[in-house]
């Protein structure tokens, strides 16, 4: 890494705008936010671009001064909240990193219009510990309670279990405040409008989350979110409670709420009693969790992980991957229809379906405690080696392309690489996968552990002949909407380009798409990914 430093002159303006305390260029600081062993940081190492300094703004006044002080000494901004992707880290040189944790308030819970007003670093977790005191209910996506739902919902995807319940993230966004790096500060929808409260995106104040979004988040690149309307759902117990210690805290039972385990012989199977499922509109939470998530999740050291995966306990029980799925429902009556349907389309599939309590109480509160708020996804995430990516594609697509494409390919990278024991054997079936509000559409991932202390450990092919072969069947990669087929696989990065040129003219900030992928204007450019055949979709 370049050695960068900030000079004293700014260092000692930031400290005099945020406190001595909340402004940092302390080397071994500077280090700390330069680590990500997650997602896509596996591919080139756990370090990136060091930042020149770390600073900590607590309201929005101090980030409008933060950007300008910055801006003033030709320093780049880039804010980030909990941190999950490397888009939260600089991605460029002279970057001063926005850490909003002090920004952390879970501002209003508006029970009558079903929304929240938080701040940058108000967990999901934490926001819904609260709403549940009201009869409400929010997404907690993939990333777990330890996530925050502002970012989710305005900078990156935010998917999982409860999005056939409760939508995406960023579908969940309502009114927005966002500061530029002109220094103004911007009201989306209803927030624009005095005394409208924050219920709507779409007005009576212009509606532009299609802008700041573009297909999946522009990862910090237009200026800093510093509020947003979330919208909540209904809950119709009491509040979610748990005792004891981490991580199998005893969970009570919850009045009208069942889980069971659901899992299918072959990939076809899988794929109708999906539709069946989503059409028919029961469930609360429905993920997919492969036997290797399971181990990880229910062990509490490589000793015990280990004994799991030479026992075969899940790995023989489901071996395609099973899914957890809960019903959630307002009385009795409710509870037993949906739950008999359920029954009914899993046997009709030649599914098999199970109470979790079957495989022990560590395996249900594992699956229990998921379903309601994804306490395990990310321990089974860093489970056991402590780093994790994910193989292309990476797909939002139909259940059919879903199911019969692109697992498919994740299953034999995976069989070849841990076969060369170049990847740790988590199982080659253990994809991540969840679907969108009872419809036919999901998301898709396939993660991978990695050790890179180990001398054979490699993974860069891996992810490099996922995408070849997402190329070739047209399907989308990296998380992309669209067929990934070129020119119009560079349409949402060349556009979210455009618009961060007309909103920071002055490149203030480190925006991911300019920074990595504004280069890129044709296959050519993508190197070995240049050889495409004819497309091979499979269309639902």
């Amino acid at each position: 890494m370049a050695s960068r430093t900030i000079s004293g002159a700014a260092l000692q303006e930031l400290r005099a705008t945020l406190g001595e305390d909340n402004v940092s260029a302390d080397p071994g600081m500077l280090q700390v936010y330069s680590y990500m062993n997650s997602l896509f940081s596996p591919l080139i190492g756990l370090w990136w671009v060091s930042p020149v300094a770390i600073a900590l703004p607590s309201t929005v006044e101090e980030v409008q001064k933060t950007i300008e002080i910055c801006k003033k000494n030709g320093l780049k901004v880039k804010p980030h909240s909990a941190a999950w992707l490397f888009t939260a880290l600089a991605c460029q040189s002279d970057v001063v990193i926005l850490d909003l944790r002090r920004m952390d308030g879970l501002l209003e819970i508006n029970k009558d219009d079903g929304y929240v007003v938080i701040e940058p670093y108000c967990t999901s977790g934490e926001q819904q510990v609260e709403v549940m005191k009201h009869g409400l209910n929010c997404h907690v996506n993939g990333a777990g309670p330890n996530a925050c739902i502002l970012s989710s919902a305005t900078s990156v995807q935010g998917s999982g279990g409860t999005s056939q319940s409760m939508s995406n993230s960023e579908r969940n966004c309502l009114g927005v405040e966002l500061v530029t790096t002109s220094g103004e500060i911007l009201h989306f929808g209803s927030p624009g409008t005095p005394n409208a409260g924050w219920f709507c995106g779409d007005g009576p104040g212009p509606s532009l989350r299609g802008m700041i979004r573009g297909a999946i988040g522009q990862g910090g690149g237009q200026g800093v979110y510093t509020k947003i309307g979330a919208k909540c759902y209904p809950w119709y117990n009491e509040p979610f409670d748990c005792n004891g210690s981490p991580p199998f805290f005893s969970a009570g039972v919850i009045p009208n709420y069942e889980i069971r385990t659901a899992f299918w012989p072959d990939y076809d199977c899988e794929c109708d009693a999906l539709y069946r499922t989503s059409e028919s509109e029961l469930v609360d939470y429905c993920a997919r969790l492969g036997p290797g998530a399971y181990e990880e999740a229910a062990s509490c050291s490589n000793e015990e992980y280990r004994s799991m995966v030479e026992s075969g306990i899940y790995r023989n029980t489901f071996p395609k991957g099973a899914w957890t799925i809960s019903i959630a429902a307002s009385c009795p009556e409710e509870l037993e229809t949906k739950l008999k349907t359920l029954e009914f389309i899993v046997e009709d599939t030649g599914g098999i379906m199970i109470d979790p309590m079957d495989l022990g109480s560590d395996a249900y509160q594992v699956v229990f405690q998921t379903a309601i708020r994804g306490c395990f996804i990310f321990k089974a995430a860093f489970m056991p080696s402590g780093a994790f990516g994910c193989f292309t594609p990476m797909s939002y697509e139909t259940i059919d392309n879903l199911w019969k494409v692109n697992i498919q390919v994740n299953d034999e990278i995976k069989k070849k690489l841990i076969a060369k024991e170049s990847i740790e054997d988590d199982y080659y079936d253990n994809c991540y996968a969840s679907l969108d509000e009872h419809g036919h559409f999901g998301h898709i991932e396939s993660p991978y552990h990695i050790d890179f202390w180990e001398p054979k450990e490699e993974n860069v092919s891996g992810f490099i002949e996922g995408a070849k072969i997402g190329f070739r069947k047209s399907i989308p990669v990296l998380y992309s909407p669209m067929a990934s087929k070129m020119p119009d696989l560079l349409n949402y990065i060349n556009y979210m380009v455009k618009i961060q040129n007309l909103i920071d003219p002055d490149a203030a900030m480190d925006a991911i798409a300019k920074s990595l992928f504004g280069t890129i204007r044709n296959i050519d450019d993508l190197g070995e990914l240049a050889t495409l055949g004819e497309p091979e979709v499979v269309r639902g």
